[in-house]
């Protein structure tokens, strides 16, 4: 038996049996996408595709399953027939059950790699799965830059843009949220959607308590009064407002680094700390105090 007779363990590469064809193909396909590879032993193109799809599909091991069918074997050239296989090699693609696309004949690996473009994940498909899985898990910081990374390279996916509205309303940063959500067409616009409305409402609400308001009040009539400023920051942090405080605290900053005996300083280093990765406003103010310290 050749090298692709028997798939090694661990792999994504299934050789198709009467008994597993059930569970491979049929069933499989609902889990993941499945790649029917009809070949034979004795054909020098069977060969050649069996490797490169095995080479191609390796990338995939979650999300492909590469279901290799010998035509040789009596029972699988009954499948075949089932499958309305007339040439060898044949590949069809597998998904929910039925096939969606296939060909015959060897191909060169730039256009196989172009006729499964369209079926196999892609990158933001991947990031989306680790965004949701650190929203389940309360993970905002570490989510931000994964969930706006994926937006980067598929602006146009609503699900994505949900996600990265959950994750900025999460740390607070309601005004880009805000921005996103009008974005959001009507074919999107579904419960999660609603969902994400209520609370940027909410986050509004938090945002303007009577304790701020009545630091802003005290600010407004005294702007030296440092520890008003110090407290609406501090306060503003605790409703998830940091860009707001940041710019407060900066705002003397740039002037006196060392106001209020440092306390000042010491209080927007602790907000940076715990704000996300990849956060512009946390960024352009390490940029701004490394420029004053150094």
């Amino acid at each position: 038996m050749d090298s692709f007779g028997q798939a090694p363990a661990g792999n994504n590469v299934v050789e198709i049996t009467a008994e597993n064809f059930q569970q491979e193909i049929l069933q499989g396909s609902q889990q993941k996408l499945v790649v029917i590879d009809f070949y034979a032993q004795q054909s020098p193109e069977s060969i050649s595709l069996s490797e490169k799809l095995v080479k191609l599909f390796s990338a995939y091991p979650d999300s492909v399953t590469l279901a290799r069918v010998n035509c040789e074997d009596q029972q699988m050239q009954a499948l075949a027939m089932q499958f309305g296989v007339q040439a060898i090699p044949t590949v069809i693609i597998f998904k929910d059950g039925q096939g969606v696309s296939g060909f015959a004949g060897d191909k060169e690996v730039a256009e196989l790699e172009q006729l499964f473009a369209e079926h196999l994940p892609k990158p933001e498909d991947g990031l989306l799965t680790q965004v949701n899985e650190l929203i389940n898990q309360q993970n905002f910081n570490d989510a931000l830059p994964l969930a706006k990374e994926a937006s980067t390279l598929a602006p146009e996916r609503g699900d994505i843009k949900k996600a990265l509205i959950h994750v900025l309303l999460a740390v607070g940063q309601n005004q880009q949220a805000e921005s996103l959500l009008a974005e959001i067409g009507m074919i999107d616009q579904d419960d999660y959607y609603q969902s994400l409305l209520s609370q940027l409402e909410l986050n509004k609400q938090a945002a303007e308590t009577p304790e701020i308001q009545a630091l802003r009040a005290k600010l407004q009539q005294d702007p030296e009064d440092h520890v008003s400023r110090i407290n609406l920051a501090v306060q503003l942090h605790q409703a998830q407002q940091n860009e707001q405080a940041l710019e407060l605290l900066m705002a003397v900053l740039t002037q006196d680094l060392n106001a209020q005996d440092g306390e000042m300083k010491k209080t927007l280093m602790d907000i940076l700390a715990t704000m996300p990765k990849g956060d512009a406003a946390a960024s352009k103010a390490r940029r701004t105090l490394y420029s004053l310290l150094y």
